[in-house]
């Protein structure tokens, strides 16, 4: 699943900020945990110092033993390997019934001929309170700056986003069919915003100008088509009714006038369906759904005459739709006139309508090919069908404008469209 650029951003921070941190911590303990050593072992040397210095001042006046401060012995009882080295020890406290840590150093010292040892101690108790409070301020801190970058980061990152985030807005909100310019801001403050908003424009401007040619280019090819169609369709109807015509000529003038007519047919539809992709349908009103049903079928009942199958109808009475009265129209007319056309022999329509869908269903031979692309331009249930096949592309393109869901299938011999109305 795809995620924003700043979940993102907040996702690798939270992944490898820490683990730096964590590794500064780890560093910041070795070389506070090796600082507090050396600096024990410079008080000790300091306290060899300044005891010995005091016991060379006065020997017979400095005691010779302090518990957790010093012990001077004389003579060697200690080996040379106990000597120059600081150690860790523990000294039992009495009084306080616990052991504390000290560090100790034994170095010799020569006085008067004679040979001393003079042990320090320090304890070691506060300087691992000292590094243990150290520790805890420092991932305090680092916790804290943890917290601080992501926080300032996801601020940062959202007013640095803006300008971005307002550009997709009004690119999603931009619609072709209107043919408006698309106004987005010169200047952002960002410079590659900057550059976003300068290619975005000037590729809308383009795509309008292309939208507009092949508008203007189709309605002025499907305008001129009509003249010449017009003077064919005039001079076919004087060749029929020329005196001497013969029965040849009458067939092959009858199957030029069928030609015709489709040609004629297709060209409207082909005219309707730019209207309609160009949004020149925009006008809505309250449509009597039922009406228009009733009107329809009664037509068809006395234009068809004997010849049409039988209609099975179930339709509710006062059902609306806020639509274009004229598409409408065009998409019941196409879909009866489809169940009609493509029927067979002694075959039946059945039609009903509720509130909030149109189900057509009729008996009719299979169809051939991809029952996907049925609703597709030029697409034909059956190869040698006279229409234009562009009847249920008319139908598909009005579902499309007002969100009608249309749905097809086909299951033992019976054709079933239904059309669900998202509005009422």
């Amino acid at each position: 699943m795809s995620k924003s650029l700043q979940q993102k951003n907040t996702r690798y921070l939270l992944i490898w900020l820490p683990l730096v941190l964590l590794i500064g911590t780890i560093l910041f303990i070795v070389l506070m945990s090796m600082h507090a050593r050396h600096m024990q072992e410079q008080q000790l040397e300091l306290k060899q110092e300044n005891i010995w210095n005091a016991f060379m001042a006065k020997p017979e006046t400095i005691a010779w033993h302090i518990t957790g401060e010093y012990d001077l012995v004389k003579g060697t009882p200690f080996s040379n390997n106990w000597l120059n080295k600081p150690r860790d020890t523990t000294i039992y406290y009495a009084d306080k019934m616990e052991r504390v840590a000290f560090g100790l150093l034994t170095e010799r010292h020569l006085f008067n001929g004679q040979s001393y040892q003079l042990t320090t101690y320090i304890s070691s108790k506060e300087i691992r309170h000292m590094i243990i409070k150290a520790i805890i301020a420092e991932v305090f801190i680092f916790v804290l700056i943890l917290g601080a970058i992501v926080i300032i980061n996801r601020k940062s990152s959202g007013l640095l986003w803006r300008p971005f985030y307002d550009t997709m807005k009004k690119v999603k909100a931009y619609d072709i069919i209107q043919n408006q310019a698309l106004q987005l801001k010169e200047q952002t403050g960002i410079f590659e915003f900057n550059q976003l908003n300068q290619e975005i424009t000037s590729l809308i401007q383009n795509v309008n100008q292309a939208y507009r040619n092949q508008r203007q280019f189709v309605e002025n090819a499907s305008h001129e088509l009509q003249t010449p169609l017009a003077i064919i369709r005039s001079k076919l109807d004087l060749l029929i009714n020329s005196p001497d015509l013969t029965a040849e000529t009458a067939d092959l003038l009858a199957d030029i006038t069928d030609a015709t007519e489709r040609l004629s047919q297709m060209n409207r539809n082909l005219l309707l369906l730019t209207k309609i992709d160009n949004n020149q349908f925009p006008e809505r009103t309250r449509i009597n759904v039922s009406d228009v049903m009733e009107k329809l079928l009664a037509y068809y009942q006395e234009y068809y005459d004997g010849d049409l199958p039988v209609i099975n109808k179930s339709v509710q009475p006062g059902i609306y739709l806020m639509a274009n009265a004229s598409l409408i129209e065009i998409l019941i007319n196409n879909l009866v006139t489809n169940s009609i056309v493509h029927n067979i022999p002694n075959g039946h329509v059945d039609i009903r309508l509720t509130h909030n869908e149109l189900i057509i269903e009729n008996t009719g031979h299979s169809i051939t090919g991809d029952p996907e692309q049925l609703f597709e331009r030029f697409k034909k249930g059956r190869e040698q069908s006279q229409t234009t096949g562009l009847g249920l592309s008319l139908v598909k393109q009005i579902c499309h404008s007002y969100q009608f869901d249309l749905q097809y299938s086909y299951a033992e011999a019976i054709h079933r469209v239904r059309v669900v109305f998202a509005n009422l």
